[in-house]
């Protein structure tokens, strides 16, 4: 049975580009390295592909003087006085979270946040805000967006 190809990390610094080219031809390779931990190299369009299943489904809730947006996936909020509002808020709270993810390992390998690592990773690969609230705001095919809202 084929199995992934693997190499060592020496040989892979040679076999760069090679091994560049593989992942680009969706063939990944497992990196051994002495006293850590393997890593995998894949092509980014992989990478997006393998964790297209893990979308966002924000919550909106729509107070009398507020809105609030409930990202379950994070487990964070973003709130202000419009949708749009919350909506930026949120966004900025997503910014914080991954800059301390950024600086701090063992933020990224406690439990609540490993669990929670292909969506993290999703966030991580957008460009900007605009890509980030197309990921997080995506409508389903034939299903109506968020209402229309005074402010939004």
């Amino acid at each position: 049975m084929p199995s992934m190809h693997q190499i060592t990390y020496s040989r892979a610094r040679a076999d760069l580009a090679d091994l560049y080219d593989d992942a680009l031809e969706h063939l990944p390779t497992r990196i051994d390295r002495r006293r850590a931990d393997p890593a995998v190299l894949l092509s980014l369009e992989d990478f997006k592909a393998l964790l297209s299943q893990f979308r966002f489904a924000p919550e909106v809730l729509f107070e009398a003087s507020s809105v609030a947006v409930w990202l379950p996936e994070l487990a964070i909020w973003g709130r202000g006085a419009t949708f749009a509002e919350a909506k930026e808020d949120l966004l900025a709270e997503i910014d914080q979270l991954l800059a301390l993810l950024a600086k701090d390992a063992t933020l990224r390998s406690a439990p609540n946040m490993v669990k929670r690592l292909p969506w993290i990773f999703r966030l991580m690969y957008a460009e900007g805000d605009a890509e980030r609230e197309d990921l997080l705001f995506a409508t389903p095919a034939g299903e109506p967006r968020f209402p229309a809202v005074a402010g939004a």
